[in-house]
């Protein structure tokens, strides 16, 4: 899952991680392997780094030269990588960028999502969607955005029942929003009719 400090970046990291984001998926392309790449990028950070930030701030900080971090990377993933990524973060480590993998994953999706003609949608709401709200959603995002929807869920609990979409890093008004509302609306009150028949079945058992 994309993290919020890799929404934010600074708008010279943006532009040179979309750079470097735009080569890797090219190679990927080339070699047809986008989808491992996708899946090896996301389990570096995902998995790897959540689970030895060391490893993390080894490859990403000025603290060691660029030999050390080169033998690092062939120690890790030099035999369980998909190539192309392999070479990719040689190729960082050289220029000195491996701080960047952050950034350059979020761009790296955002170009593979564009070239597809796929629409990523983080939906957030109180408690997990039904199957039917995930469609409304879904059928929203692509009537307005002829684009086919990828739908990201986060459960929230500090929602208090309700919906919070986003689409990008942009905010959506006019009809967009008011279908959005529509949503929220429904939501809100279908959690409500669900707590107050819960307190009925409550009562009713005492």
């Amino acid at each position: 899952m994309i993290e919020p400090k890799e929404q934010f970046a600074d708008v010279s990291v943006q532009r040179l991680a979309k750079v470097y984001a735009e080569a890797l998926l090219n190679a990927a392309e080339a070699a047809q392997a986008v989808d491992a790449v996708l899946e090896e990028v996301d389990s570096l950070i995902d998995d790897v780094f959540r689970n030895d930030a060391r490893l993390e701030a080894l490859l990403a900080g000025a603290a060691v030269g660029r030999k050390i971090r080169q033998v690092a990377i062939e120690k890790a993933f030099a035999n369980r990588s998909d190539k192309t990524f392999y070479k990719f973060l040689l190729v960082l480590n050289d220029h000195e960028r491996l701080d960047l993998i952050r950034p350059i994953r979020r761009a790296l999706h955002d170009l593979s999502d564009e070239r597809a003609r796929r629409l990523r949608v983080h939906a957030f709401s109180a408690v997990p969607l039904s199957q039917e709200f995930q469609d409304r959603i879904k059928a929203v995002a692509h009537d307005f955005f002829k684009l086919e929807p990828v739908l990201v869920l986060h459960v929230d609990p500090t929602l208090l029942g309700g919906l919070k979409l986003r689409i990008g890093d942009k905010v959506y008004d006019g009809t967009v929003r008011t279908r959005i509302d529509n949503l929220r609306n429904q939501l809100i009150e279908r959690s409500s009719h669900e707590i107050q028949s819960r307190r009925d079945r409550f009562s009713s058992a005492e």
